[in-house]
């Protein structure tokens, strides 16, 4: 399934204001003068780049499955990291350029990290949905949520603690668990699903789950086996209540105004799973999903906090209280390990050490980094960026002089060799 991500980072500097720039419009700046840039918004791994809402932007290539999503998703990290380098080198010098990849800021200020799908329009949207994904993405927080302060408060993912409703067709307030927004880039047989009750997430392990669940999920409900999934009294509500318990035992949802556990509704999804895995691959995934889930029904807490970043991250913040009991530690902490940079991030700093599960190698991120999926949308777009001077480039087109000007559409995510009938001169 096709599939990608777009997360909004933050560059910070303290100098920022008094050197009179921003530094994500600086580093994207630096990023086009760049060899790592393709066309307008483009890099020459297919990722696309760009300011959003005071914010330097990342989106993923088009991935076809959650392993590839994996590497490139870490290849943006990477992209960014670079950025944030350069701006230090030739614009602040000793003064410390900062990037994170989370959801808010200490003031309160929150932004977008979000996951997209390619899905057939032959399901009932939004019913179906509600009916079958839901009771998956109000559940799944408890293995797939980063952590974070709000309020005074740590919560286990702080975009299921800001989200306001069910079905929404905002992105920037009274968001909702099912986000309406139709912008296929596509043929009008897809629909883009566009999930944005999802976190910023830096463990390799938390992001392969939360994509393998997803897309497997999906699948079973284009094949209409999700009629007997659990139907949840009030899922919104209920999840704002899980998001704010760290205790599993104190974990809730209703089905039939019988309370259940939300470990229960995700294993319900684990089995029907079960049944439709082709390679040796998925069952891995499958077997630690099960194991993840037991680990936290279990309280195996350092055990299961290898996998699961908000567990992750509450115990870097309590290592980090023993070391200063300062009033800003649990803050600064709870921030620091989202910093991109290995030398600086708390996570990455764990990440040697041992303390969580790695899915894939510095090596493949690196090559990510230049290069775009080879079996997606993704390497035909970069082809032809490759090949002719490009008057502009989006997800689905391309418009190339080659002598005359020739707009060539990408209608299908899934092809990489161009189908000439799409190429018509303009």
């Amino acid at each position: 399934m096709i599939q990608g991500t777009e997360h909004e980072y933050t560059l910070y500097c303290k100098k920022m204001g008094s050197l009179g720039f921003d530094p994500h419009t600086l580093g994207l700046d630096l990023l086009r003068a760049s060899d790592l840039h393709a066309a307008g918004e483009f890099t020459v791994n297919g990722s696309r780049c760009y300011y959003d809402v005071g914010h330097f932007e990342v989106s993923t290539p088009e991935c076809s499955n959650p392993w590839d999503l994996l590497v490139w998703e870490k290849a943006g990290e990477k992209i960014l990291d670079w950025v944030r380098k350069v701006i230090e080198e030739k614009y602040t010098g000793k003064t410390r350029v900062w990037a994170f990849k989370n959801n808010t800021s200490p003031d309160g200020t929150s932004y977008g990290s979000h996951e997209n799908y390619c899905v057939s329009r032959s399901v009932d949207f939004p019913s179906a949905y509600v009916r079958g994904l839901v009771p998956h993405l109000t559940t799944r927080i408890i293995y797939t949520g980063a952590g974070d302060l709000i309020d005074g408060k740590y919560v286990l993912s702080p975009s299921a603690y800001l989200t306001g409703t069910l079905v929404s067709a905002e992105t920037m307030h009274d968001t909702g668990v099912l986000n309406t927004r139709d912008e296929p880039h596509s043929d009008q047989k897809w629909r883009r699903l566009h999930v944005i009750v999802g976190d910023a997430l830096m463990n390799e392990t938390a992001i392969l789950l939360r994509h393998f669940t997803t897309t497997a999920i999906l699948q079973l409900l284009e094949d209409g086996q999700l009629d007997d999934a659990p139907k949840l009294d009030a899922p919104v509500e209920d999840m704002w209540h899980n998001v704010e318990c760290t205790k599993p035992d104190e974990w809730t949802v209703r089905v039939a105004g019988k309370a259940v556990n939300p470990v229960d509704i995700q294993r319900y999804y684990l089995a029907k799973v079960e049944d439709i895995l082709e390679t040796d691959a998925e069952r891995r995934l499958l077997m630690i999903w099960g194991e993840v889930l037991d680990d936290l029904e279990a309280k195996r807490s350092k055990r299961a906090a290898r996998r699961v970043e908000w567990l992750d991250r509450w115990f870097a913040i309590q290592d980090a209280l023993e070391a200063d009991r300062g009033t800003e530690t649990e803050m600064m902490a709870c921030k620091q390990y989202s910093e991109v940079g290995e030398e600086r991030s708390i996570f990455y700093r764990r990440q040697r050490e041992g303390l969580v599960d790695r899915q894939t190698t510095d090596e493949a991120i690196l090559r990510a980094v230049t290069n775009p999926p080879s079996d997606t949308r993704a390497r035909l777009r970069v082809d032809l960026c490759d090949k002719f001077n490009i008057e502009m480039v989006d997800w689905s087109v391309v418009v190339v002089d080659d002598g005359g000007r020739r707009r060539i559409e990408l209608p299908d995510p899934y092809a990489t060799q161009l189908e000439e009938p799409h190429a018509t001169a303009s």
